[in-house]
């Protein structure tokens, strides 16, 4: 073979490699690009799952069951009006809001129920529960008759187990509510909510008003942020249980309810200079007392009276629950004080339908 005819063959077979090589190349490229694409849409995939799943928990019914009649429009579950329906137990079982908190206990609401069986002259027991499903579930069931609810939950308590709300925590004025706040720790960067952006953020559990659901709705609607998208996110299960991750630094903020705040400022388990609050809401209501729409009405009438008519005074519930200077029971109308957090649910509800296309 000659020296030219040797030179040409090498020059055919670079021309060969530098084609096998261009087209390995593009192939790659390719795979790069197709790979990218699919981990995109993965990750929108995931992001549409994980807000519907979030949105779906906040409000799963907005309306009342068609099991319930509403012929006074006061948006609550009526009275059955066959009166050999009603329901008059021989025990009354009364709960407060399910939570392995220590205001769950019996030795808290031993005065309420001693209020409720000197009034209607039945005796009452208390059930403690941890998870809110279990006490949605015992309303409905009819082994729950006096309970409450947190204002997040009650709603859904209303519209699924014909709850009807008759009193909260208020002052001697007769006002009551509190407001959603985003705490930070009083050393952090964060001034403003939109730079929330990579942080991390505690929520408390799902259907809680101020801890989570328009805390929730205000960072989507105000600036667009997403959980997973824009910033991390853990559920608390409990107010203090945020405050404390923020403390710790295990959190960059969380989003608490203002009442639960001041308690614990003022039974000193928390400093109120170690943190600063970033935002705060408009008033919401907060938690609910009611009872279960087909009691009777001579216990309906009883109970009413038995805690508006209670006096706080050197009781565990001024001990409990005074810090945020409530004082007493107080009438609420679930019409009108329920307003704006059934908004906040239309809010979520709108969100998964028109945003997400479900």
């Amino acid at each position: 073979m000659t020296k030219q005819h040797m030179t040409k063959q090498r020059a055919f077979v670079r021309k060969r490699m530098i084609a096998a090589l261009v087209v390995i190349a593009a192939a790659a490229g390719t795979a790069t690009f197709m790979a990218s694409t699919w981990e995109s849409e993965a990750r929108q995939q995931s992001l549409d799952r994980t807000m519907s799943n979030l949105l779906s928990n906040i409000a799963p019914m907005s309306k009342l069951d068609p099991v319930y009649q509403d012929a006074d429009g006061d948006l609550l579950a009526d009275p059955p009006t066959n009166i050999e329906l009603h329901e008059t137990p021989r025990e009354l079982v009364f709960s407060f809001i399910a939570s392995d908190d220590d205001e769950n206990s019996p030795a808290v609401w031993r005065v309420a129920m001693d209020a409720i069986r000197a009034r209607t002259g039945i005796p009452v027991k208390y059930l403690q529960l941890e998870d809110p499903k279990d006490q949605l579930e015992a309303l409905r069931n009819g082994k729950l008759h006096v309970t409450a609810f947190s204002s997040g939950e009650v709603p859904t308590a209303v519209n699924s187990c014909g709850f009807t709300p008759m009193c909260t925590f208020g002052r001697e004025d007769g006002r009551s509510g509190y407001t959603m706040l985003f705490i930070v720790r009083a050393d952090s960067d964060v001034k403003e909510l939109f730079q929330l952006r990579n942080h991390k953020i505690a929520f408390t559990r799902p259907r809680s008003n101020s801890g989570y659901k328009a805390a929730l709705v205000l960072l989507m609607q105000k600036h667009n942020l997403l959980p997973e998208r824009d910033y991390d996110w853990s559920f608390s299960y409990g107010h203090l249980e945020s405050i404390q991750m923020v403390a710790n630094g295990d959190v960059d903020v969380a989003a608490v309810a203002s009442d639960v705040f001041a308690r614990e400022v003022a039974k000193g388990v928390i400093a109120a200079e170690d943190f600063r609050v970033v935002y705060k809401s408009e008033k919401f209501p907060p938690v609910a007392f009611g009872y279960a729409y087909n009691l009777g009405a001579e216990i309906r009438i009883g109970l009413r009276e038995a805690l508006l008519g209670l006096d706080w005074a050197g009781t565990t519930l001024e001990k409990e629950f005074g810090g945020d200077k409530s004082t007493k029971f107080v009438e609420l109308s679930y019409k009108d004080d329920w307003a704006n957090i059934r908004r906040v649910d239309q809010a979520a509800t709108s969100a998964r339908h028109n945003v997400l296309g479900q």
